[in-house]
């Protein structure tokens, strides 16, 4: 179970890193990918197509989790990293060697928020209108799922950019500057 418990820190660690552009992680080809995980993908995301291929050198030794960054690329990997994209919607799905979904971070835009979140939103500004959106779901196999939503409003001129999480609870409000270059 502690190893279990590391890796998906590792992992999380690994997909935090993704955003920074700072990867433990090796690009490798579709056939190089175990049939076992592509078949779990089509099962699991069957309208959403594989990208990007990444295999990710974790290695467990005595309860302990290391990143092996000299890894050969024609190594047996524990773990693999498939980006999938659909329309107005990208996943970046993590998988173990025997094709068993460990995380996914799911992006979607110009999607409906769910009514919580709508309420929410009228209630704290109302007269605002959404005029974007950005969904995001993390989620960690055995943990509950973290959702947030990105949403820029506006009110006759002025703009907002508004964090919240799957219930409506407001994280975050930014107040959007609308900066217009005057052209000699």
């Amino acid at each position: 179970m502690k190893k279990f418990i590391l890796g998906l820190i590792l992992i999380g660690l690994t997909m935090q890193s993704y955003g920074q552009g700072v990867l433990f992680q090796a690009k490798i080809k579709k056939d190089k990918v175990p049939g076992v995980i592509i078949e779990a993908i089509d099962t699991d995301f069957g309208d959403f197509e594989m990208t990007e291929f990444y295999a990710i050198p974790i290695e467990f030794i005595e309860e302990e989790v290391y990143v092996n960054r000299n890894m050969d690329a024609e190594e047996d990997y524990e773990t693999y990293q498939v980006i999938l994209k659909g329309k107005n919607s990208k996943i970046v799905t993590t998988y173990n060697k025997e094709g068993e979904l460990l995380s996914t971070v799911e992006h979607f835009k110009n999607t409906a928020p769910n009514l919580e979140v709508r309420n929410a939103m009228a209630k704290a500004f109302p007269g605002w209108l959404i005029t974007k959106d950005h969904y995001k779901l993390t989620h960690y196999s055995g943990k509950q799922k973290k959702e947030r939503f990105k949403f820029i409003i506006t009110k006759g001129k002025e703009k907002k950019v508004v964090f919240m999480d799957g219930k409506g609870e407001i994280l975050k409000v930014q107040k959007k500057l609308n900066l217009e270059l005057k052209k000699k």
